[in-house]
């Protein structure tokens, strides 16, 4: 007799609090703790913060396990909660809140396989402010927003000025969840609370010390025209191109800001020698499989390559035990400090790929007639589809940190692809003759407008930023991500220069790994082109090989363990 399989149920659900703690130097504390669907008001003095919810609310039955890609975009009733927090202020007052969630009831299933998914609406778009995340509680309270320990935090953010913030709420079961045998008829509840206090913007200890040991630099005129070396492009000679000059007012190092996204974010430029960091080690051998000149993380990605990659072309990485170094490139708006790999050592001598600073060497893309293919992601409005270098990345973070004790400390943190700004580059009055012998070139902003204006009949000021610009093309835009890659704004705040050579930290100089970012360039008779960096910042063939660099975002409340930044007594986070 055949016997039917029980059908596997998990019903989420959610339920909604409002906490909020308001304390300032002439006010009193409050609290507010409520269910319900109308608003919930608390007021005090000058500030008012308002909770509101809306009617849809999640109830999933017969839930199974969810990829990321489905369970981050579900829109049907039942599938997502929205809510607002909104605020009245007047006169200097700053409001760092938190939004986090809270298991309730007797659930019957572990929250380890439940994700949650947080995004910020703007209009009928959404922001990605989390990467989706297995549920977890924080075991430290935020003495900053009032937090308690005990729930999961989703995001944190600060008011100084009266503003309405519309966010969606996802819950889902995690993909790798195995539903056989669990009986069926499991739940998993949580509450959603949110957390408010008045007082200075929170400013994480790593932050301080990295202001308490550099002095702060102002920006120059024309800074970004130049190399940090004070390298730069005089003229443009049509037999013989770009002409060189030096100018030594331009060599620029030490500590800049400028504002990105979330805040004040501060970078570092030149050849500065104190933003070395060692974060993470690696818990095993780790190996990446040779084919050629090039070395990807999975066998599955060699043969994606060619056929003929076995497991006869693996090669060592790392040693279990290794540490993991890298360098600060700069501290995020939102605190967070931006990191990019820098190998096993604090000073790699590239003599291969064990001994450089890069995990391995790829394409950007295995295609490249179409400019798409310069998108870190590509076909949003269809099937979203990552790059190569993307599952890489991926693939490197999942295996090396992902789950790992460090996996709480790395932040999906924002990346730009920018893919904005797409046209012809006659239309950014680029010289014909500067354009050697391509006949039809198609450029983005980064390289028509921002980062190379020596090419223009008209040349103006180069001007990197660290927003990412919108964009109306179906690749490449903004993300959350555990992991990603250098922008070649970034690249220029840090020193280099398009087609100049630099000395900047960043700067590889003739070490055959030169790497890619994750920054379209243009679409040049028929081929994509995402910047890189090698002597110079320049540009390469999406199909060709670069070097991949990961970039991670880190955020830790104990300060530095130990360490100056120095090379030889780098910082420490543990």
């Amino acid at each position: 007799m055949k016997t039917k399989k029980k059908e596997n149920i998990i019903i989420i659900a959610i339920l909604v609090v409002m906490v909020i703690a308001i304390i300032g130097v002439s006010y009193a504390a409050f609290s507010f703790s409520q269910q319900g669907s109308v608003p919930n008001k608390i007021t005090t003095g000058s500030i008012t913060m308002t909770y509101t919810e809306t009617d849809n609310t999640i109830s999933l039955s017969n839930a199974l396990p969810t990829t990321d890609k489905t369970g981050t975009t579900r829109l049907k009733d039942g599938e997502y909660f929205d809510f607002t927090v909104s605020s009245e202020i007047t006169g200097e007052v700053n409001i760092n809140y938190e939004i986090s969630a809270k298991e309730v009831g007797d659930g019957t299933i572990d929250g380890s396989n439940i994700k949650l998914y947080l995004t910020k609406l703007n209009g009928e778009s959404e922001e990605q402010l989390m990467t989706p995340e297995v549920y977890n509680e924080e075991t430290d309270s935020n003495e900053y927003t009032g937090r308690p320990a005990g729930e999961m935090s989703l995001y944190t953010s600060s008011m100084n000025a009266s503003e309405s913030n519309d966010y969606r709420l996802r819950m889902y079961v995690r993909e790798e969840y195995n539903p056989q045998g669990d009986g069926g008829g499991l739940t998993f509840t949580v509450q959603v609370n949110v957390y408010g206090k008045a007082g200075e913007k929170y400013v994480p200890l790593t932050t301080q010390e990295i202001l308490e040991d550099n002095e702060l630099q102002e920006e120059k005129t024309g800074m970004f025209n130049y190399a940090s070396n004070g390298s730069y492009i005089s003229s443009f000679d049509p037999d013989n191109g770009p002409q060189y000059g030096s100018e030594p007012s331009q060599v620029t190092n030490g500590l800049f800001s400028m504002e990105d996204e979330d805040g004040t974010s501060y970078y570092y430029r030149g050849a500065v020698e104190n933003n070395n960091v060692q974060f993470g080690e690696y818990q095993s051998d780790y190996y990446v499989y040779n084919y050629g000149s090039r070395y990807f993380q999975s066998l599955e990605a060699c043969q994606e390559y060619n056929s003929s990659c076995s497991e006869s072309n693996r090669v060592k990485l790392a040693s279990a035990g290794d540490k993991m170094y890298w360098k600060i490139v700069r501290v995020n708006g939102d605190g967070s400090l931006r990191l990019i790999y820098n190998g096993t050592s604090a000073t790699p001598d590239n003599s291969d790929l064990a001994h450089s600073y890069a995990v391995g060497v790829t394409s950007y893309n295995l295609e490249y007639n179409d400019p798409k293919y310069t998108g870190y992601t590509y076909d949003r409005n269809t099937n979203e589809t990552d790059s190569f270098i993307k599952k890489e990345v991926d693939t490197w973070y999942k295996n090396a940190l992902g789950n790992t004790v460090y996996d709480a400390m790395v932040n999906g943190g924002r990346f730009c692809s920018d893919s904005s700004g797409y046209k012809n580059a006659s239309e950014y009055d680029i010289s014909e003759e500067k354009m050697g012998n391509l006949t039809e070139v198609y450029m983005y902003s980064s390289m028509g407008d921002r980062l190379a204006n020596f090419q223009k009949n008209s040349p103006g000021n180069n001007a990197p930023t660290l927003k990412c610009p919108s964009t109306e093309e179906t690749y490449g835009g903004s993300y959350r991500l555990k992991a990603g890659l250098i922008t070649a704004d970034e690249l220029t705040l840090a020193g280099e220069n398009s087609y100049v050579v630099g000395n900047s930290y960043l700067n590889p100089g003739e070490s055959d790994y030169w790497y890619w970012s994750m920054s379209p360039a243009d679409f040049a008779d028929d081929a994509a082109r995402v910047w890189t960096e090698y002597v110079a910042l320049s540009y390469n063939d999406v199909s060709d090989r670069s070097a991949v660099r990961p970039v991670i975002n880190v955020t830790t409340d104990n300060g530095f363990t130990s360490g100056d930044g120095t090379a030889s007594n780098s910082y420490v986070i543990s």
